[in-house]
């Protein structure tokens, strides 16, 4: 496919296409794995997932296992999880607390800061490992954001502030919700399927598939009397017309739309959604306190790091390929830090009955995504896919497709070195003194 062209961005008939080859072909995964996971700022965890000294997480972040971890002096590591002496991993467990990361096929041991502590037999060695081992390696760069940690395999990669850009203004939005931070719910949600990791990235961003896609949870909800999320007055296939789809640099994207209520929820989950929204009001402003409470957001964090923001639920996902058509996904829910019990058990529930592996809205994402690489096998007759939608509007609506040609330039400059323009759109965020930025 070195011939050919992965994208067509046609401006004057307002076309965009991907080739399919780009999700079932082993060469460009390969490209991938170099040139974006090998080079850009991956999410690894919050800081609220290792609160105490000692504790750990272990991941697999772009292909490497790490440990994201707090060492014994409270300070954040990542360390990479393979021994030095013959590679195989320091922590076989998925969370903890250890001070000492011991391997075990020959006992190398490790503090939980990376030195090399102690090697069975060591006096075999006629060069004393510990001086010849330093200890576990940790990524070239490691910085965090708002208490999300990342990690870049390129020591010559921009800086994360840099690469985040004005999209971490929606970062910003779910970590403002109360006054005391926010903290990942223990629990992890990670699932596979099969189909390439870039269909989800679509997925993920994607307005347009609500109403049909998830028509059995927006019929339970409204036979229930509840007014299911995106499906309001005036709706296009699940998606108010208000809302629009937003590019920034570096292939972030958000859709945004309004969030209409908190479905199946008491009165007293209300009262604390609304107190969070009065505690954002005196502090920031009411414009801020309005984007962040009144406006849901699917936001996409090159490459693959989602935050869907919705009044009844904040969802943090990421996923890396297996193969070409094969994606591992875990998935996280995030809590505004101080609310009650019962406000916690509601956003609990919705994280299972609607985004989790068995709930009303991933098998049927998981469904439309396996049977669109399963089409891909006609891509000798069809081999193109139109993510056209909205090209050429002044303001794109989120049930359009601009922030997945945002994603697809980027992937495309990234892979190919072709730089395309964006489409100009702009986004004026409100500042968190309530006035436009």
């Amino acid at each position: 496919m070195t011939a050919e062209r992965f994208i067509i961005d046609d401006r004057e008939k307002n076309l965009f296409r991907v080739n399919r080859e780009a999700f079932t072909s082993e060469d460009v995964l390969q490209r991938e794995r170099r040139e974006i996971f090998g080079k850009t700022w991956l999410y690894v965890g919050h800081e609220s997932e290792i609160p105490g000294k000692n504790d750990f997480q272990t991941r697999d972040v772009g292909g490497r296992p790490v440990i994201f971890n707090r060492d014994r002096h409270g300070d954040v590591r990542v360390l990479l999880n393979t021994c030095l002496h013959r590679g195989s991993s320091v922590c076989r467990h998925s969370s903890g607390n250890a001070k000492i990361f011991t391997c075990f096929y020959h006992g190398w041991a490790y503090r939980n800061s990376g030195e090399l502590v102690n090697v069975p037999g060591n006096e075999d060695y006629k060069s004393e490992p510990a001086a010849v081992y330093k200890g576990l390696q940790s990524p070239p760069q490691v910085d965090s954001y708002r208490g999300l940690y990342f990690v870049n395999f390129d020591p010559d990669a921009p800086d994360l502030l840099t690469f985040l850009g004005e999209a971490r203004y929606f970062i910003d939005l779910a970590a403002d919700q109360s006054p005391e931070g926010v903290a990942i719910l223990e629990g992890t949600h990670k699932y596979s399927l099969k189909a390439n990791w870039k269909l989800l990235v679509e997925n993920s961003i994607d307005g347009y598939h609500a109403k049909s896609v998830h028509h059995t949870y927006f019929e339970m909800m409204m036979e229930l009397g509840a007014t299911p999320p995106m499906l309001g007055q005036d709706t296009v296939n699940g998606v108010a017309p208000a809302g629009m789809g937003t590019e920034f640099p570096n292939g972030h994207a958000t859709l945004m739309y309004p969030a209409n209520g908190l479905p199946l929820a008491t009165d007293s989950v209300k009262q604390t959604l609304a107190g969070l929204r009065s505690q954002a009001e005196q502090a920031f402003g009411e414009n801020y306190a309005n984007a962040m409470f009144g406006l849901a957001r699917n936001s996409v964090f090159f490459p693959s790091l989602i935050l869907i923001d919705l009044s009844f639920g904040l969802t943090l996902r990421t996923f890396y390929p297996v193969s070409a058509s094969e994606t591992l996904v875990t998935g996280w829910q995030i809590i505004p830090k101080g609310v009650d019990e019962e406000f916690v058990k509601y956003r609990i529930d919705n994280a299972l009955t609607f985004w989790g592996p068995a709930g009303l809205a991933t098998p049927d994402d998981v469904e439309a995504l396996e049977q669109a690489q399963k089409g891909f096998g006609a891509r000798g007759e069809v081999g193109w896919s139109d993510v056209s939608k909205g090209m050429g509007k002044p303001v794109p609506a989120a049930n359009d497709e601009l922030q997945m040609r945002s994603w697809w330039r980027e992937w495309n400059r990234r892979i190919t070195g072709e730089q395309l323009p964006t489409e100009g759109t702009s986004f004026v965020p409100f500042d968190k003194q309530g006035v436009d930025a």
